[in-house]
């Protein structure tokens, strides 16, 4: 609203007294000289921070996506998984052989995906267009989650939101946190966040958690949220108990 009082104000200015339109656009870019600036170390800072692809920054705030079963729909689907499958941490992680790879979601049962809030209600383009890979530990008790965030997840412009983040930390952590219980399954008693820095859209993430301590029916969790090329984004510990009067089904396939 202030940016288009501003350029009324010059162009009228302009009309009445006579001026140039260089010193028109001179003016508006004066005025505007902080959000412009601010915008474009934004994008820079972004760019050489996240170590972003020209693309990446160009489908950041605004993205035209294909309609549902559309060939523009299949070829942005087979975008995103090769950007996922071409991340740095997903090379790096293949490299490991302490860790086994797997498939985020999909040996789950259908039922679970359904009505999952991450597998089913946010699958789709512009969400998780794809399962993301997941790298576990056994031994170790660690995973490392790999995934592609859309364009459609965010909450300010550009910007994953806050509570997505939760979200995906709180079930990451929950994958390394039912590793060392026997019946693989356990239920969050608390979650703490700290936000490092912005979550762009449309970029890969890998979420890593490992347990710091268990016991047969408790498991202490710590994490981070970080992008592909590893810039840290955020930062979690949580606390995962299986509760005594309910009997939980294994989530080792989620």
């Amino acid at each position: 609203m202030i940016t288009c009082q501003a350029r009324s104000s010059a162009f009228s200015v302009s009309s009445s007294t006579g001026a140039s339109p260089t010193t028109s656009r001179r003016s508006f870019f004066s005025e505007n000289a902080t959000t412009i600036v601010a915008t474009t170390s934004l994008l820079v800072g972004a760019a050489l921070a996240y170590k972003f692809t020209p693309l990446q920054i160009l489908t950041m705030f605004q993205e035209k996506l294909p309609e549902a079963g559309s060939l523009e729909e299949k070829a942005y689907i087979d975008r995103v998984e090769n950007q996922l499958q071409q991340s740095r941490i997903v090379k790096q992680m293949r490299a490991n052989p302490d860790f086994e790879e797997r498939r985020m979601w999909v040996n789950a049962a259908d039922e679970y995906r359904e009505q999952a809030f991450l597998a089913g209600t946010l699958g789709g383009v512009g969400k998780f267009a794809v399962p993301g890979i997941v790298f576990v530990n056994e031994k170790t008790y660690e995973t490392v989650s790999v995934i592609h965030v859309g364009s459609r997840l965010s909450g300010f412009p550009g910007i994953v939101h806050g509570g997505l983040i939760g979200a995906l930390l709180d079930e990451a952590l929950a994958r390394a946190a039912i590793l060392p219980l026997p019946g693989k399954s356990a239920v969050t008693a608390n979650l703490n966040i700290n936000y490092r820095a912005p979550t762009f859209t449309n970029q890969v993430i890998a979420i890593k958690a490992y347990v710091t301590d268990f016991t047969t029916n408790k498991s202490l969790v710590a994490g981070t949220v970080e992008s592909a090329h590893g810039y840290l984004l955020a930062e979690a510990t949580g606390v995962f108990v299986v509760p005594k009067k309910f009997k939980l089904k294994s989530l080792i396939d989620m």
